[in-house]
């Protein structure tokens, strides 16, 4: 069986994500607290991650202030030297998302693509049933 972890500071999310790729046949394991990625990634082992980009930074607080987002994420994923697929699950506009894949890419991380949100569950699942079956899924 797969493994997906989800890393997203909105339970909510996650426990939809959680749900979605159940149903689709993966073993999940959700992150809600920063501080718990680095132990659960190593502890879990994942074939596939959703990663969100903003990791609780609060509208009035800019990334620097709160020094933690997706970018840190990579830092240590390129550390660990991940070779899991990673799709970025993100409220950030298109282009953000781009560029970040694109950063992703240039740390030799295997990410793979992108989802806005709010997100279709019919994307998700999608998405979620290519990747198991081994298929490339483009989005």
């Amino acid at each position: 069986m797969p493994k997906l972890l989800v890393i997203d500071d909105n339970k909510g999310v996650t426990e939809i994500l959680e749900e979605v790729a159940r149903d689709v046949g993966y073993e999940v394991l959700s992150v809600n607290d920063y501080k718990e990625i680095r132990s659960s990634y190593v502890e879990f082992q994942p074939d596939l991650i959703f990663l969100d980009l903003d990791l609780g930074v609060d509208a009035d607080m800019d990334m620097s202030e709160k020094g933690y987002d997706g970018l840190t994420v990579f830092q240590f994923f390129e550390k660990v030297k991940c070779p899991s697929k990673i799709v970025l699950v993100s409220g950030m506009g298109k282009q953000k998302r781009m560029l970040t894949k694109n950063i992703g890419h240039e740390m030799e991380l295997d990410v793979i693509g992108s989802i806005g949100k709010p997100f279709s569950i019919d994307l998700i699942e999608q998405v979620l049933v290519k990747l198991k079956g081994g298929e490339t899924a483009k989005f």
